[in-house]
């Protein structure tokens, strides 16, 4: 028995070099990337949302006993550690409610700032103190709503984590810019109300014509606030 205990050990082991070393390969592509993009955005929820899409339809096509979630937290230490290398240290602006969520999604590569108000965490990212921001998807949206009216030029560019994980308050991620499509999208709309605004959702990525191409009874007045993958 220990022998063959020592040859499955041996046989981990191996197969460990090989994960770092095909992990050391993708770190150098994403170098590339960096040259290709020309000061791009690195971070691309959309595209990393499909991503894991199609891993974990790989994965369950191939038979493996592999879950989602074991699936989404692998790839997005990954992916957070090629943005880290794009990028160098992204200043995060996060709410203390969703510290966790931001945790688990950066990693060892999170600088982050933490805030209790909605409206200094958006001050933060708006004057670029911070790049990004992460809020509660699902505490105080009037507030949210209220702050993004404030500063237009911020959108919801992802919900994380991609699947729900009962141990993390799910985060909206915000930023300057909209996300690419992931092919399974959710658009986010502030609609005025008396007391404020109301978050309105609609299925797919509609983009800037987010009013033209949705439905006929989304008010006119209704301003696109955000996308995320789903």
């Amino acid at each position: 028995m220990s022998e063959d205990l020592n040859q499955l050990r041996s046989a981990i082991d191996n197969l460990d070099n090989e994960i770092l070393q095909a992990l050391a390969k993708r770190m150098k592509l994403s170098d590339q990337v960096i040259a290709a993009k020309n000061g791009a955005v690195a971070f691309r929820p959309g595209r990393e949302a499909a991503l894991v899409r199609q891993l974990v339809i790989n994965s369950r096509a191939n038979g493996h006993d592999l879950s989602p979630s074991v699936i989404l937290g692998v790839w997005r230490q990954i992916m957070a550690a090629s943005l880290s290398r794009q990028n160098g240290a992204l200043a995060f602006a996060v709410h203390d409610m969703v510290m966790p969520a931001a945790a688990w999604h950066m990693g060892s590569a999170l600088v982050a700032k933490s805030f209790d108000q909605m409206t200094r965490l958006l001050d933060a990212v708006a004057s670029g103190q911070c790049r990004y921001g992460l809020v509660p998807a699902n505490h105080d949206i009037k507030a949210l709503l209220g702050a993004l009216d404030q500063h237009q030029h911020l959108s919801i560019i992802a919900r994380t984590p991609l699947y729900d994980m009962p141990s993390l308050h799910p985060a909206y991620i915000i930023a300057d810019y909209l996300p690419d499509p992931s092919g399974d999208d959710m658009s986010l709309y502030a609609v005025p109300a008396a007391d404020g605004f109301a978050l309105t959702m609609i299925d797919g990525h509609h983009g800037n014509d987010a009013v033209v191409d949705a439905p006929a009874d989304l008010p006119r007045e209704a301003r696109l606030v955000g996308i995320y993958a789903r």
